[in-house]
């Protein structure tokens, strides 16, 4: 009953948001510094060329380090050192600093009870503060004010490296009080309590870092916010945090077919990729997960598909530990892992995507008793391990099994921990593809997925092995269908698209083809023709002034398409997006356009010609962010006194197309 409450709430919470003032509007991480960034600060990128893809580094100092003593003075020494590096590189930095059992000897000593637990699993952390007690808040919280002092007068250029804040309150970033239970139970801290003063920690991190001089104000980013889980922090968050905030980004980086991975998905990318409304960056640790067995398989296999994984569910920067950083000196492919998922994490608004994907993936979600029913394959709880087995078993001449059943069972902690092999079914994991700004539509109809696709994956397999998708001649599936997101191309067009196909050559003479539209109908960009060598390979190639209108078969926008009897076998696709002009310099229908849209620059209200008909009407700002969409404008006139001054782009639509499109400047 609870899973079954949270898919309701999961389903209603993104319109129930849509109606709510939210204050926190502010996008304080650039999009430009998304991407892989070095946990361990390990790196200086102007040595190591190698890694000079790393968008940015962490500062994460503990509270006994820099207060050793019970004095006023708190040595910052450290954080202003990365800072001045990442200066140095062009990099931004992560801040946090370690409390509860990172914080310094001494507060034991002068008032505050310590607590010790039956943990063995954090040898170092020998006792913990009782979070409650008064005089462990008194001192916390003197500690944060100095952090902010400290942060907020640093010299403007070390300051505007600043990423933003991480609000710890309690063991690392994990946000418990204890690992373990107190051997005291006087010392417990129920949900309620717990829940308070971490409310409290928030306010005391807003009021520290989000009021008084509009200059320096710095980012938060919360973890355990979930609306879902604890929906009474999610709603302090998104009423009092109003300079914009960050939240912790899960663990679906760390590994693909992690339990429960489209509920997250389904909370948080509404706010992370496209956001129509609450703009939020998310930011996500690698950490010891790759020396696991799972991921020790295949290393590479495992960072890329957890790259996907992480960009699927709107990961924004991914703080890689050193440890696994160093595996590319051997391992070269993981440096093309880590500048794919700088490539495409950055893509976050359609209107000024440079790039798009669509990496094949069929997961078999034990969950939905639509695709499996509960008369086939048995009762669908996530306990039910029979349940894997016969989804996979149906799957099995396509290469689907379980590896390691019981796992599918549990949580992606233990998962990320104790898995031992490959799980090809598994519960609340994605079912489709992997995705940006294209989509293949209806795959299961028009081809199949296919999973370890030439046999057995060990060390020396390919990355591209783990999931396919193919075509089916026996069952008519021979051609698939690919099309844009709808607003790629609502404020330019194509000047452009360059195709990146990855295939397997499995047959000899196998044919296949890329077709597309232009202004002459439909085109073959590309024809194959297999050897048969049973490799991986890479086919580009480059389109000129495509048609995209979204006007194809099924409206489709290219296609893949078999034109042989042969079936072929494909990872993936991946474009890189060429425009014919940039957002500064759009203007469509620019003749008389001063007469038509007036006045233009404007402080208040915005005229435009009666020979304009339009059913609707959408303003973006510069990065292509929609900050006003009305539906069946009246009067022939729009206020923009809400719109905060600045340079916009508003396009006028009919029945949905696009008719007139023109720079408009609010002063």
């Amino acid at each position: 009953m609870k899973k079954q409450v949270k898919n309701y709430l999961l389903n209603i919470i993104p319109f129930i948001i849509c109606t709510l003032s939210l204050h926190a509007q502010t996008a304080i991480l650039p999009v430009n510094s998304y991407g892989v960034w070095d946990r361990s600060n390990g790196y200086d990128i102007s040595v190591d060329t190698d890694y000079n893809y790393l968008k940015g580094k962490s500062a994460d100092v503990n509270w006994e380090d820099v207060q050793p003593n019970n004095t006023n003075q708190y040595d910052w020494s450290e954080i202003q050192t990365i800072l001045q590096a990442a200066y140095t590189n062009n990099q931004m930095v992560n801040i946090s600093v370690g409390v509860g059992p990172d914080a310094p000897a001494w507060i034991y000593a002068n008032g505050v009870p310590s607590v010790a637990t039956n943990d063995t699993q954090h040898p170092n952390w020998t006792q913990y503060p009782y979070y409650l007690d008064i005089d462990y808040k008194t001192y916390y919280f003197n500690m944060i004010e100095s952090f902010g002092n400290f942060l907020r007068t640093l010299p403007s250029n070390l300051f505007s490296k600043i990423a933003y804040v991480q609000v710890k309150t309690g063991c690392t970033g994990d946000e418990v009080a204890y690992k373990g239970t107190p051997l005291n139970s006087s010392y417990t801290i129920s949900d309620n309590q717990w829940r308070t003063f971490r409310l409290e920690v928030f306010e005391k991190f807003r009021l520290t870092f989000n009021t008084g001089n509009s200059n320096t104000k710095i980012g938060l980013l919360f973890n355990n916010i979930d609306p879902v889980d604890e929906p009474s922090e999610w709603q302090w968050v998104t009423n009092y945090v109003t300079y914009g905030f960050g939240t912790k980004g899960g663990a679906y980086a760390r590994g693909h077919h992690l339990s429960d991975e489209l509920d997250f998905k389904t909370t948080w990318t509404p706010y992370l990729v496209n956001p129509q409304g609450l703009h939020l960056f998310s930011a996500a640790e690698m950490d010891q997960t790759w020396t696991k067995p799972y991921y020790q398989i295949n290393v590479p296999l495992g960072f890329y598909w957890g790259a996907l994984s992480g960009l699927n569910t709107g990961l924004s920067v991914w703080l890689v530990t050193e440890s696994a950083l160093v595996q590319a000196q051997t391992k070269p492919e993981l440096h093309d892992v880590f500048k794919m998922f700088n490539k495409y994490c950055k893509q976050v608004y359609p209107r000024t995507a440079d790039a798009a994907y669509s990496i094949f993936h069929e997961g078999l979600n034990s969950q939905n008793t639509v695709k499996f029913p509960v008369s086939l394959y048995g009762a669908a709880n996530q306990s039910n391990q029979a349940r894997y087995t016969a989804i996979c078993n149906a799957y099995s001449a396509r290469g689907a099994q379980m590896d390691h059943v019981f796992a599918a069972t549990q949580g992606q902690v233990y998962q990320r921990d104790q898995q031992t092999g490959y799980n090809d079914a598994g519960w609340n994991i994605e079912e489709g593809n992997y995705e940006r700004w294209i989509t293949q539509i209806n795959p299961d109809l028009t081809s199949i997925g296919l999973f370890r696709v030439r046999g057995v994956i060990n060390s020396n397999s390919s990355k591209y092995d783990r999931f396919a998708r193919s075509f089916q001649n026996s069952s008519g599936k021979n051609t698939m269908y690919f099309k844009f997101h709808s607003d790629v191309f609502s404020l330019s067009d194509p000047a452009s698209l360059t195709f990146k196909i990855t295939w397997l050559d499995k047959n000899i003479n196998s044919t296949w083809a890329l077709k597309y539209y232009n202004s002459s109908g439909l085109q073959t960009a590309i024809n194959i023709t297999g050897i048969g060598d049973n490799q991986w390979k890479t086919t580009n190639v480059t389109i000129q002034n495509p048609i995209i209108t979204q006007n194809g078969v099924f409206g489709s926008d290219f296609m893949l398409v078999n034109t042989d009897s042969i079936d072929d076998i494909f990872h993936g696709i991946e474009i890189d997006i060429t425009r014919t002009g940039s957002l500064s310099s759009i203007d469509y229908n620019s003749e008389n356009a001063e007469t038509l849209i007036f006045p233009n620059p404007t402080s208040s209200m915005l005229y435009w010609d009666k020979k304009i008909v339009s059913d609707e009407i959408i303003i973006y700002n510069s990065i292509g962010q929609i900050v006003s969409n009305v539906n069946k404008p009246e009067n022939n006139s729009l206020s923009l006194l809400n719109i905060e001054k600045g340079t916009y782009y508003i396009v006028f639509l009919k029945e949905k197309k696009r008719i007139f499109t023109k720079k408009i400047i609010k002063e």
